[in-house]
């Protein structure tokens, strides 16, 4: 093939290649703000089931619900419109960083460290300031304190 034949063949290609490109990039914009994606659950590995389980169930207030497995590993907890599995799979207790903490919201924040107290179980705010509670900018209160395996949980009341 001729030089001259080439370089026509060569912009039509090209035209082509930007356009296939741009039609993928128009449809993976499309579809992925079409996507509808909701959490399902939260998985954690705790060293004891029967103190997470009373943790989560009696001191934080889930609804454990039943779980399919059956093999005595597992606790399950509703959360709105997902779950919690707590799952006996861990050998040790590590201490975990705040930053990385599970969120509830509740009606009613002081009858929640109320409720915290009658466990014995103590609060502090995001900087570790025992017994305090933190008021966001948005007006929001927050507490944070641990679960028995040094999961950390936030609860406000943005309910």
């Amino acid at each position: 093939m001729k030089q001259k034949q080439i370089i026509p063949l060569m912009k039509t290609f090209g035209l082509f290649l930007i356009i296939i490109m741009q039609s993928m990039s128009t449809y993976a914009q499309k579809n992925s703000q079409n996507v509808q994606v909701k959490i399902n659950h939260v998985a954690i590995a705790v060293t004891d089931l029967e103190e997470s389980e009373e943790f989560y169930g009696e001191i934080i207030g889930l609804q454990q619900i039943p779980e399919p497995f059956g093999v005595g590993r597992h606790a399950w907890f509703s959360m709105g419109d997902g779950q919690l599995h707590v799952i006996k799979a861990a050998d040790e207790r590590v201490e975990h960083d705040i930053s990385s903490h599970l969120c509830f919201s509740v009606a009613d924040l002081d009858s929640f460290m109320e409720n915290l107290s009658s466990f014995g179980k103590e609060f502090s705010d995001f900087a570790g300031n025992a017994g305090e509670v933190k008021l966001r900018p948005d007006g929001i209160r927050q507490i944070y304190f641990t679960d028995p395996d040094g999961y950390w949980v936030e609860v406000n009341d943005d309910f």
